[in-house]
């Protein structure tokens, strides 16, 4: 294969990815409040005024408190969600990539293995 043949066929590859609407986790860092500014500690209404009204809110089932989903984007059919939970005293405890849900999960149950 010669060279030219070579960039024509790489560049044909990046144009395609290019047109990839992936969801970027990396860009919340900076761009989601939720995700950049929020701290574990602070209050409920420090979360609120940093993050605003949660997409829902619900009491945590194996954790005491509750927990807070944001809906951050979407990716291909899945909607990207980001938690955030408050323990009883109303102070964030965790955060991360899940629902609230996934995150509320018995500690003592077995866990998936991921394959």
């Amino acid at each position: 294969m010669n060279k030219f043949t070579g960039f024509l066929g790489a560049a044909a590859v990046l144009t395609m990815l290019a047109g990839c609407t992936a969801y970027d986790r990396t860009a919340d860092q900076f761009t989601q409040p939720v995700v950049k500014d929020v701290k574990k500690g602070m209050t409920r209404e420090q979360v609120r005024q940093i993050a605003g009204q949660p997409s829902s809110e619900v009491s945590m089932v194996h954790a005491k408190g509750t927990c807070q989903t944001y809906i951050l984007g979407q990716r291909g059919n899945k909607i990207e969600t980001y938690f955030v939970a408050l323990n009883e005293t109303g102070h964030v405890i965790n955060s991360g990539y899940q629902t609230c849900a996934e995150y509320d999960t018995d500690p003592q149950s077995p866990q998936k293995k991921v394959l």
